[in-house]
């Protein structure tokens, strides 16, 4: 049996390729150098160079008269051009493609993947090429409509218009491919195709076309791949894949798929590798799937499948790679796994999964990667879990329940891993021996492992080749890495965050020349922060939150381009914002709360910080009005300006913030989605809340504490998606906005200790997400409106300090009042007759409906002997109860 399955995959797959070359070699080693290619070949090539941008000269070989020696060209033996292989040239094409290619006639070969076309659309005479075997515009960053005239293309065997993508990375499909197809009519007459990528297509049209239900793909496809194409149920079903049985490798993931486990799949018994990973799909998998004998990759993960892993995966006896990590799984590991011998790669993570993690898997000996963390392991792991893995690279454990690490110090491992992932396990105090033995890791994460001492030569170490180190959530304390001497120019991420480090910042950080992501929050480190973090150029998120750091902030942080997440959040930094942070093109999240900066807001113009989304800068002492230069941040989703020194009236121009009005993140999130920085705290309905993956959803505004007066402006009224909004402690007057009840998404709603006056708007009674309201100590008045939402405030301090408020919700009645109180207005009235209509009819139906009830209850125990006397039995049961408890009673009384 074959170590490596996937081999077979390739070398199934792969057989139109070798013919392809093996014929273009031949064609080539035939080749003789005394013939010159065809004179109007060479000219058409030279038509099309000119509509090319070679910035790096890769077709400076592109001179002299005989073209089939030119890079990237191939002749046959006649002389005619029969290959165009430019791919990976860093090319640019700023124009339309010249159409001189097709005087390359006997044309068989093009690829032009890996350039830059510069959002160009497919020319439509690329389906003129007669001769066309084999296509590849792969990330060529082509975009709009993929002409339907490829379908002419009836010698085509190879297409792929993808853009490149790797499982290990979750990629945001809709932003990486602007082409798309409107029907797919077209593929289907392609009746020799073997390979067709469409992956990050969009062929969301194409899933409307009625044709969508009918036999789409030729036989001939082996090769399918759909990834992230934006595909629902509708364009896959039993019809439209009928009969492809030459199929053996098929990707699926990153769609909206939302059905079961799709059965048409398993009717392939050919298949060599099969992805619908990242989807939606969801109930068991099905025993059916045994049947698929031949594969060698499985990618089920990211996906909602429930109940327990099938034993029905431990017959597919070829399996290299096996992903069935982010789903709903439960139950235990079964041992028959580790019969898989044939295992490189197991990815169980982020499941239900609980007991114990099976010893045997450590003779899974081909094993490369084992992916067990986010479950609820139980027991142990020890060395014999790992013992036999000799070629392991990648592990990752971890556990929500009471999994233990129980492995020897002094074990020497039989493998030099790249990257480990231990979470949540008791690691420390100290790094163990076997793991300062590995010295390969490229990404080393331990986090909440109780680890308080580290190696300084192993660190040292560590930092100087891995990628990645992630030490947050342990015991690290003391100046540990004050003496620290190293530099790297591989280090992208530094994660130390929730420790007890302290002294001064430390400086071997920014020997650090590639760093992109730096994390000491939540420590006890003290002093300033360096200028030399200016000399980070890569650098695009910096997190010193919940220190004890000091001084100015460093003017040099306005040179690092890159940045787009900075938090400086409760320091003691002192002074100005710097004037050079309006140099921060990138920024999206600014955080300068809780510290002791004295300034007017910044006046930042339209064109500086284009995507700033998060401006917070409370609990500071920043003073004067709010600049009307703050609207030109469209793009504002959080802004916070609480507890400051602040003055003036709110400027009406907040009515500007468009992602508050559609209450939608916009494509600026600019590498913010990982696991370590994007965090920000933020308070609402008075607590200090940390947001991470939940932050793109809050869409708030908060002035709360400040010294501004004027009114509330009308404008703000227009910011349907915002989600908090808190003015209180401010000398806020006029009424309250009528128009209050169309930002329907409110959360919480804070007007508190202002002037306002006049009565509580009607429309408040509208929004049914608010779940935190405060109007307290205003000069409001009137009756408190009633009514879904705010039926269920039962607490009364939040109308307090309103001595002219009346209602029900205070229980103070209002003028007028009474037993019988005349309604308010016709809606009132209107109200109660519906009310009393409805007591009638609920009377007019119940009385029979009871009568009836009792009826066939004495029918039931006249009919049914065993029912009535079990019924006279138990009401002598009760009187019995009744006259015992009563003699008791009197016996008591009577003492």
């Amino acid at each position: 049996m074959q170590k490596h399955t996937s081999l077979l995959f390739l070398a199934y797959v792969s057989g139109v390729l070798a013919a392809l070359e093996f014929a273009r070699s031949s064609v080539v080693a035939s080749y003789s150098p005394n013939m010159s290619c065809i004179w109007s070949e060479k000219q058409a090539l030279l038509r099309f160079k000119r509509g090319l941008f070679d910035e790096f000269n890769y077709l400076s070989s592109w001179v002299g008269d005989d073209c089939c020696s030119w890079r990237g060209i191939h002749c046959s033996t006649t002389s005619h051009v029969i290959e165009l292989d430019l791919r990976n040239c860093a090319l640019r094409g700023d124009q339309i493609i010249n159409s001189s290619l097709l005087d390359l006639k006997y044309l068989n070969y093009l690829d032009l993947s890996f350039n830059n076309f510069n959002e160009i659309e497919i020319p439509d005479f690329f389906g003129s090429f007669k001769e066309l075997t084999y296509l590849n515009l792969s990330s060529s960053n082509f975009q709009g409509l993929v002409p339907h005239h490829l379908g002419n293309l009836s010698t085509l065997r190879y297409l792929d218009l993808s853009n490149n993508y790797d499982h290990d990375y979750d990629y945001d499909y809709a932003y990486y491919n602007s082409l798309r197809i409107d029907s797919m009519r077209w593929v289907s007459g392609l009746s020799f195709l073997e390979h067709l990528d469409l992956s990050t297509v969009d062929l969301s049209e194409a899933s409307t076309d009625p044709f969508s239900t009918k036999k789409i793909f030729p036989n001939s496809i082996s090769v399918l791949k759909l990834a992230g194409c934006q595909l629902d149920n509708s364009i896959f079903s039993s019809v439209s894949c009928k009969n492809l049985t030459s199929l053996v490798s098929l990707d699926l993931a990153y769609n909206h798929f939302n059905h079961s486990f799709p059965l048409w799949v398993v009717n392939n018994s050919g298949l060599v590798q099969l992805n619908i990973g990242s989807n939606n799909f969801r109930g068991p998998i099905p025993k059916s799937l045994e049947s698929l004998t031949a594969l060698s990759k499985l990618d089920i993960s990211d996906n909602n499948f429930q109940g327990y892993i099938p034993q029905s995966l431990v017959k597919l006896s070829k399996l290299a790679h096996l992903y069935i990590d982010s789903n709903q799984f439960i139950g235990s590991l079964s041992e028959s796994y580790c019969h898989l011998s044939n295992l490189e790669i197991l990815s169980v993570s982020e499941n239900q999964l609980s007991g114990n993690i099976p010893k045997c898997i450590g003779e899974l000996s081909n094993l490369s990667e084992l992916r067990l963390h986010d479950n609820y392991w139980d027991g142990f792991v020890s060395e014999h879990h790992l013992m036999n893995l000799t070629r392991l690279k990648w592990l990752t454990i971890s556990s929500k329940s009471n999994l233990v690490l129980n492995i020897s110090s002094e074990w020497e491992p039989p493998f030099q891993l790249e990257r480990i992932a231990m979470m949540s396990l008791k690691v420390g105090p100290c790094i163990p021996l076997w793991l300062q033995r590995q010295r390969e890791f490229t990404g080393l994460e331990l986090r909440n492992t109780s680890i308080s001492i580290i190696p300084t030569d192993w660190l040292v170490s560590l930092v100087s080749h891995a990628y990645f180190v992630d030490l947050s959530d342990n015991d690290i304390n003391g100046e540990q890495l004050l003496f620290i001497s190293t530099h790297s120019n591989h280090l992208h991420t530094l994660s130390l965050s929730n420790n007890y480090l302290s002294g001064g910042f430390p400086l071997f950080i920014c020997n650090l020349t590639s760093l992109m992501i730096l994390v000491l929050s939540n420590n006890n480190l003290s002093g300033e922060l360096p200028k030399c973090l200016g000399n980070l150029s890569e650098l695009s998120e910096l997190d010193v939150m919940d220190n004890n750091f000091s001084g100015d902030i460093p003017v040099s942080l306005g040179s690092l381009g890159n940045l787009t997440y900075l938090n400086l959040h409760n320091n003691k930094f002192q002074g100005k914002l710097p004037l050079s942070f309006h140099s921060l093109a990138n920024l999206v999240v600014l955080d300068a709360g809780k510290n002791h900066l004295s300034d007017i807001l910044p006046q930042w113009t339209r064109e500086q910080l284009p995507f700033l989304k998060y401006l917070i800068l409370r609990s500071n002492s920043f003073h004067g009005k709010i600049p009307t230069q703050l609207c030109h941040r469209s793009s504002i989703q959080v802004l916070n300006l609480a507890e400051n020194q602040i003055t003036g009236s709110i400027p009406p121009c907040f009515g500007n913030f468009s992602s508050m009005i559609t209450g939608g993140s916009t494509e600026l999130n600019k590498g913010l989605e990982n696991d370590i920085g994007e965090m920000i705290r933020y308070n609402v309905k008075g607590s200090d809340l940390q947001y991470t993956s939940n932050l793109k959803f809050l869409f708030s505004i908060n002035l709360s504490n400040n010294n501004i007066s004027g009114e509330i402006p009308e404008e703000l009224m227009e910011l349907h998606g915002l989600t908090n909004l808190n003015l209180t402690g401010n000398r806020l007057t006029g009424r309250i906005p009528d128009k209050i009840g169309e930002l329907r998404k409110l959360d919480s709603l804070d007007l508190s200790r202002n002037e306002l006056n006049g009565p509580i708007p009607q429309s408040l009674s509208e929004l049914n997400s608010l779940s935190s309201l405060n109007v307290s100590f205003n000069d409001l008045s009137g009756r408190i409106p009633t009514g879904r939402q705010l039926q269920t405030f039962n607490d009364l301090s939040i109308y307090a300090g309103n001595d002219q408020l009346c209602g029900q919700a205070i229980l103070k009645p209002c003028a007028g009042d009474t037993e019988s109180r005349n309604p308010q207005n016709d809606s009132e009235v209107e109200t109660d007759l519906c009310s009393d209509d409805e007591r009638l009819w609920f009377y007019a139906g119940a009385g029979p409906g009871i009568l009836v009830g009792f009826l066939i209850f004495c029918g039931s125990l006249h009919f049914f002997e065993s029912w009535r006397y079990s019924f006279f039995h138990y009401v002598e049961h009760v009187f019995d109860k009744i006259a015992v408890t009563s003699a008791l009673w009197r016996r008591k009384f009577k003492n």
